[in-house]
């Protein structure tokens, strides 16, 4: 399954940048995703995505930790880390851009793998967007609220 996600994922991606006549835009987002359970700081977890976005396809890096849980204290490690490849293509609809999710990441230092999909949905405003999106990462489902800058 992996595989696939990664394979339409790539598919996608060189299809938008075959078409050479749209400009592209680079972006930085931050996001929080949060998934119900009994403690919001091991059921929810903070990323930062770089990337850029050619005929409303975005392909970009996430970079994050798995959990809250004991971020930036002595004795943290790499391995609660992650880094995911994403493409997202996103579709106008009125005021709002509906958007698909696909990736494919893992944890450094760690030998598993893990597969994103889902759905959001964003509004943009000059330079920002500011999205909202459900997804299923790592095998639970979350909601995750973002905001991103265009540049």
């Amino acid at each position: 399954m992996k595989k696939l996600v990664l394979l339409i994922a790539c598919m996608w991606f060189i299809n938008a940048l075959a078409q050479d006549s749209c400009p592209v835009t680079k972006y930085v987002s931050i996001g929080l995703s949060m998934s119900n359970g009994d403690e919001f700081v091991n059921n929810a977890f903070n990323s930062i995505d770089v990337g850029f976005t050619k005929h409303d396809i975005s392909m970009g890096m996430s970079f994050g930790r798995g959990n809250l849980n004991g971020i930036f204290k002595k004795g943290d490690e790499l391995k609660n880390y992650f880094y995911e490849f994403k493409v997202s293509p996103s579709f106008p609809l009125g005021y709002i851009s509906v958007n698909v999710i696909l990736g494919v990441g893992g944890y450094f230092k760690r030998p598993n793998n893990f597969i994103e999909y889902g759905f959001g949905f964003s509004r943009s405003y000059k330079s920002f967007s500011y999205g909202l999106s459900v997804s299923n990462w790592d095998g639970l489902n979350y909601v995750s609220p973002s905001v991103t800058y265009n540049f």
